[in-house]
């Protein structure tokens, strides 16, 4: 945990470092400083904010790559490149800040390219994972929230605190969905304003549509804990992309009641700050989150799980029972049928259980892939220049600075992010229908 702070750290002060060099201080200041290196073919002094937030994150993705192949293949905690992950802290960031500094002294015509095509393509990697996270997180609040209230008793029980959590989230979901589909029709779908009143509509259908399916009685005899905490979540979600990119749209003199934030300096502010607070928040947490997810993937133990036919043959050829039980516990914990805190009983069982710190939970085998982690990290990074820079259609009047998902671009990619979200969603519904004979739990 210590560990995943410590990098979830060091990537928000990063991402903190890149959105301010979209202000129009920090790209006056770039601009002086400079020196002529970085000598832009670009009439806007809004590039040299483009390229600062590319060379920033391009420093910290690059970092990330280096130190994914530094502990490429390392399987437990005592491996010595171990503690390249879980430590050596002060050489790290001095690694990360030289980066940084060196990153300002690379051509422009890398970042150039860098940004069109690298970058581009691990932001929209990054961008699926971060909905999949969605769904998932949505699936496992509803389903610990009914497990815990069922372990309490259920109906027969006098403490309803997991009922009413999930009552709340779902009634305050659909609250704030109705809500801000009420604000989008009167503020940003006038006459005139059809591609507006299009993602709207669209967007409450299809909300509409999934919460259907979601409590449809062949989805819920496939899945019983289905239901509209799930959708709701999703739902109010996808609504708060809609919303975003309308508040973001350009709009000229001639349509500007499709939009009338966009003239206004106070809203967009405020929609910037909270807007990128809740940004770089959810991507620190779905990043830290994500790169801890490889152990569902792949198998990091160090030991060779064994098939069931093999237990026999061991005990006739002398293993010690001692040594069948370890090997039947590790195949357990290794197929997911006991927790990974029943292999701590091996190490009072060894006779070298003492040279090794009681406390660690990664003695067996990671915990998580260290190479997927930093490689979770490193597509992150890529994700924030993406949206700090528009898409790469950084645009701003002179004395501004850039204005974060103020693009066409923008637009679109949220547009298309939250129909994304609602289609996975749907596919997690409907998948235990249509392949019934696949083990959905």
């Amino acid at each position: 945990m210590s560990t995943r702070l410590c990098y979830a750290t060091l990537f928000l002060v990063n991402s903190i470092l890149a959105s301010v060099m979209t202000t129009n201080w920090a790209i006056e200041k770039v601009k002086h400083i400079s020196w002529g290196i970085i000598n832009l073919k670009c009439e806007q002094d809004t590039c040299y904010g483009v390229l600062a937030v590319h060379r920033i994150c391009f420093a910290l993705s690059l970092w990330h790559l280096i130190l994914m192949f530094v502990v490429w293949g390392v399987s437990d905690s005592r491996h010595p490149r171990a503690k390249i992950q879980n430590g050596w802290w002060l050489p790290k960031i001095l690694g990360w800040v030289a980066m940084v500094v060196l990153s300002f002294v690379i051509p422009n015509g890398f970042f150039t390219f860098y940004s069109r095509y690298i970058a581009m393509a691990g932001a929209g990697i990054f961008l699926i994972i971060q909905l999949v996270l969605l769904v998932d997180f949505a699936h496992n609040f509803a389903e610990s929230c009914i497990e815990s209230w069922e372990e309490n008793g259920g109906e027969d029980s006098n403490n309803d605190t997991w009922r009413w959590v999930l009552l709340i989230t779902t009634g305050g979901s659909y609250v704030g969905f109705i809500a801000i589909t009420v604000v989008g029709y009167v503020f940003f779908a006038q006459p005139g304003c059809n591609l507006n009143q299009f993602f709207i509509t669209l967007n409450l259908l299809l909300c509409l549509g999934v919460s259907t399916l979601a409590i449809h009685p062949r989805i819920q005899e496939a899945n019983i804990k289905s239901g509209l905490a799930q959708a709701g979540m999703v739902t109010i979600y996808c609504s708060y992309l809609i919303c975003s990119s309308l508040v973001g749209e350009p709009v000229g003199e001639d349509n500007k009641q499709c939009n009338p934030l966009y003239h206004s300096t106070g809203s967009r502010s405020t929609m910037l700050i909270l807007g990128t607070l809740f940004t770089i928040v959810s991507i620190c947490y779905c990043t830290s989150n994500a790169a801890t997810r490889s152990q569902s993937l792949m198998n990091n133990n160090e030991y060779e799980p064994l098939s069931s036919d093999s237990a026999l043959p061991l005990m006739e050829n002398g293993t010690s029972s001692a040594q069948l039980r370890a090997q039947v516990l590790r195949q357990a914990v290794a197929e997911g049928s006991l927790p990974a805190s029943a292999l701590d009983d091996l190490d009072d069982e060894n006779d070298d259980s003492s040279n090794h710190n009681s406390n660690d939970d990664e003695k067996q085998g990671v915990q998580y892939s260290y190479a997927f982690f930093h490689f979770i990290f490193m597509v992150a990074s890529m994700y924030v220049a993406m949206l700090l820079t528009n898409w790469n259609t950084a645009n701003a009047d002179k004395g501004e600075g850039i204005w974060i998902g103020r693009s066409i671009v923008a637009v679109w990619v949220k547009v298309v992010s939250s129909w994304i979200c609602i289609v996975l969603y749907a596919w997690t519904l409907v998948a235990p229908v249509l392949l019934p004979d696949r083990d959905w739990s």
